[in-house]
């Protein structure tokens, strides 16, 4: 079936109503359009097949395992998965199916004669941009972070310098300004990494003259003839929605729905770049005539002065040091960051860096540059959160704890950092804050079960008992053997819980006792220290023993709750060896308390150890467990 010029097949009637049309109708007239489409451009047929399949893979990963895959084809990156956010991710797999087709259909099937010298040169350099963004910067990248910054920043120079020249309708001054602003920003990018400068004023200036420039090239687009208002929208969006973001998401996470839409629109500078590629094939009627002739002599001077540079400098070997570990001793004449200059805290910055954690891992691999060390470091400093920085530096493969990494960066970035570990001390008053009403809390619950015997010490506390249960009484002074308050530890120069099981209560071994619980929720714990032994009470207790322990250091002990620890008595308890070093009785009291419904955290366990001076080391069992 042949089909007519306007894309209507030949049985179909031209006046008919669109909205009348059946939908059978509709479909044909989709097609047909489609078909145009396709025909209109000169790869017009394989794009159309890449997108097809592409649109085919998300549609597929979005039904398979749970949509796990659907993330990572539909942005082609890494985001944290939500099934809330499907409706969003197939909005970007749209828009990145759209963006595809830009990019490949290539220029008009119907191209306008031959093309000027300079025209052509741009072309290829905006095509080999393109293709640079997509695929081949990621593989040099693989192969040398020094040969990908080289290759992309100079295709892009000598991009910069054809597409001001060629653009027409702009002034000698507009065109001279914005070469200015591109060369400035390339220079700077190419040698901050040597300038004694500090790094957050050449960042800025990378930052703000790359800026500039690329918004006087869109600005010269406008005015020449040549170039759709589509490809003017797509490259304002895509130079200035990221920077209108980033200047909105100081100080916040950037892991979210949000940031992912702005990572794909940063993504259209890809598609600015094609489209302007394309466009430069079919001048439009009335647009005034680029230049002509060779290739320009400020393209010829960019390269001389992207090259210079680089040679007065030397290689890598020669301009600074290169797969190195930290320097013997170099840890000893470290100083306080405030009042280094530049040169020294990055020095300091490679020393600590280069060093070993506390546990004994590299901070940084020791086959990584110092450069990109150095590199790793400023992007941690730029990082608003700890958590962010964290997963940075565990992708650039270092292991250290968050006060090691950020002792580190002190030197780097002493006044982020200062900010940082403000508001980390803030969390942690806040954490404390919250820890003490919770301790508050649990001691409130408990009361001295023999208020009307005054001891010489006393003392009442909630315990929080670790997993397994048990806790110990011990002398925290005496370093004659391994640790007496760890009573997993399976030794036989301490008490261990493990001998208190076969026991069936207590296991007593010097001056360490390890007591039995009956789970591993919080007790009432109530200890009292008398100068003689206090008459044996045993009504509404369940389990009455006694023992001998020793003193060594003149100390017997309960252990208190630590700063993120798993057991201990939530309140102080006082020391118990009121007679110094010597032999003490310990007798302790055990008993279940009844279950209150209207309080399902409180104790369901009670204990009272009495302490006095006593030289017997005989086990008494007054009372044993029912």
């Amino acid at each position: 079936m042949r089909w007519r010029a306007d894309g209507w097949p030949p049985s179909c009637s031209h006046q008919a109503p669109a909205d009348r049309l059946g939908p059978s109708h509709k479909i044909i007239r989709i097609v047909a359009l489609l078909r145009a489409a396709i025909a209109r451009h000169r790869f017009g047929r394989p794009a159309a097949v890449a997108v097809a399949l592409y649109l085919t893979a998300v549609a597929v990963a979005a039904g398979y395992d749970d949509g796990q895959w659907f993330v990572i084809v539909a942005t082609a990156g890494f985001w944290p998965w939500d099934d809330g956010a499907r409706v969003l991710l197939a909005a970007i797999g749209v828009l990145n199916a759209w963006a595809l087709w830009q990019i490949l259909r290539g220029p008009p099937a119907q191209r306008a004669g031959a093309l000027p010298r300079d025209v052509v040169w741009l072309r290829r350099l905006l095509y080999a941009d393109v293709a640079g963004d997509m695929l081949f910067w990621e593989l040099l990248e693989l192969i040398s972070d020094v040969v990908q910054d080289a290759a992309s920043r100079i295709v892009w120079a000598a991009t910069m310098v054809l597409l001001v020249r060629t653009l027409a309708g702009v002034s000698a001054r507009f065109r001279i300004i914005a070469l200015g602003l591109g060369l400035t920003g390339v220079l700077a990018a190419t040698l901050r990494s040597f300038a004694e400068v500090p790094l957050l004023t050449s960042s800025l200036l990378v930052a703000m003259a790359a800026l500039g420039c690329k918004a006087m090239i869109i600005i010269g687009q406008g005015r020449d003839g040549r170039f759709s208002a589509v490809t003017l929208a797509i490259g304002w969006t895509a130079l200035l929605v990221p920077q209108v973001y980033s200047l909105l998401q100081v100080e916040r996470v950037r892991f979210d729905g949000l940031s992912l839409v702005v990572h794909t629109l940063d993504g259209l500078i890809v598609v600015w770049a094609a489209r302007t590629a394309h466009e430069l094939a079919a001048p439009r009627p009335g647009a005034a005539a680029p230049g002509t002739g060779r290739t320009p002599r400020l393209l010829a001077a960019a390269v001389v002065m992207l090259v210079l540079p680089m040679a007065v400098v030397g290689a890598e070997r020669d301009a600074r040091l290169t797969y190195t570990a930290a320097g013997e001793g170099c840890r000893d004449r470290l100083r306080p960051a405030a009042g280094l200059g530049l040169a020294e805290r990055r020095r300091s910055f490679l020393c600590v860096a280069r060093g070993e954690t506390f546990a004994a891992d590299a901070m940084f691999p020791a086959d990584l540059p110092d450069q990109r060390v150095l590199a790793y470091g400023t992007e941690l400093c730029a990082l608003p959160a700890e958590r962010e920085r964290n997963a940075l530096h565990e992708r650039a493969g270092g292991t250290a704890d968050t006060i090691e990494l950020a002792a580190a960066l002190e030197y780097l970035c002493p006044g982020i950092v200062a900010r940082q570990s403000a508001e980390a001390d803030r969390r942690q008053a806040e954490s404390d804050r919250q820890e003490a009403a919770w301790k508050a809390e649990m001691n409130a619950r408990c009361a001295d079960p023999w208020p009307g015997v005054r001891a010489r010490r006393q003392g009442t506390a909630a315990y929080i008992l670790s997993e397994g249960g048990g806790y110990a009484v011990f002398d925290d002074r005496d370093d004659s053997v391994g640790d007496p308050g760890d009573i997993h530890g399976l030794g036989d120069e301490v008490a261990d819980v493990f001998d208190a099981v076969e026991d069936g209560f207590i296991d007593v071994v010097g001056s360490s006792a390890a007591i039995l619980t009956n789970g591993d929720t919080t007790m009432c714990l109530t200890v009292k220290a008398f100068n003689r032994a206090p008459p044996l009470r045993l009504t509404g207790w369940e389990e009455v023993v006694e023992v001998g322990i020793t003193s060594r250091s003149g100390r017997l002990v309960v252990p208190t709750y630590p700063r993120g620890g798993d057991n201990g008595a939530a309140g102080p308890l006082p020391d118990l060896a009121i007679a110094g070093p010597g032999h003490y009785r310990l007798r302790i009291y055990a008993r279940t308390l009844p279950w209150d419904e209207n309080d399902p955290d409180a104790p369901l366990e009670e204990h009272l150890l009495v302490v006095h001076p006593g030289r017997s080391t005989e086990k008494i069992v007054h009372r044993p467990r029912g």
